[in-house]
């Protein structure tokens, strides 16, 4: 996704241009520090997406990311001995794992890990390498490939024989076999026993006309 900016190198400062009132002709312009901010949402069906975790930074102080997600963690953010800060300005291209957490309850907790790419691009290098929106055509620069999901990530509503199987058939099935098969077997009592009742009936009818007639 490509992100429109104008940034004052000299500065280090990001021009915002931003409509104050709805009867103003002119946007107002400010300088901002260049700050990226990043949201991880769930994807529900019934109710409304629950925010999972975030993540913001100075792309002018970007914190060194790792090279995989299992060292990925809230060091990132507090040890800068460990993980330097570096301009996205000087360097260009950053990519690796980002932590994002939850601190609404006052302390950070880790509940997610975001893997990225930042780069810094000029007017004539956007225009030559255009970028869709997430896996939108075009789908390059980098060509971002489907995710890759654990198994039990998937929607329990649209899905319930995959929940059964995954969540209840693993892990009870030797359970399941039994509650099966006695359900099984007590649908076939009444059919089994319903037959031999009439079949006994006509038998006693057969030989008390038997005797009657004899």
């Amino acid at each position: 996704m490509v992100f429109p900016m104008e940034y004052i190198l000299q500065e280090n400062k990001m021009v915002q241009k931003k409509k104050g009132k709805f009867w103003h002709v002119e946007k107002a312009v400010s300088k901002v520090d260049p700050i990226f901010h990043v949201e991880v949402f769930d994807k529900d069906v019934l109710s409304r997406d629950d925010k999972l975790g975030w993540a913001q930074f100075d792309l002018t102080r970007v914190p060194a990311p790792t090279k995989t997600a299992k060292e990925c963690t809230l060091d990132v953010y507090e040890n800068e001995d460990l993980y330097p800060r570096m301009s996205l300005f000087d360097k260009r291209k950053i990519a690796g794992f980002w932590p994002v957490f939850d601190d609404s309850l006052g302390s950070k907790v880790l509940t997610g890990k975001v893997e990225m790419e930042l780069e810094i691009l000029g007017e004539e290098e956007v225009a030559e390498r255009p970028a869709g929106k997430g896996r939108e055509e075009p789908n390059s620069h980098p060509k971002l490939e489907p995710p890759t999901r654990p198994e039990t990530s998937f929607n329990w509503f649209t899905n319930p024989w995959k929940v059964f199987r995954i969540l209840v058939w693993r892990r009870y099935k030797c359970t399941s076999s039994s509650v099966s098969l006695s359900s099984f077997l007590l649908c076939l009592l009444p059919s089994c026993s319903i037959p031999r009742r009439k079949r006994s009936m006509k038998q006693f009818t057969r030989v008390r006309s038997n005797r009657i007639r004899s």
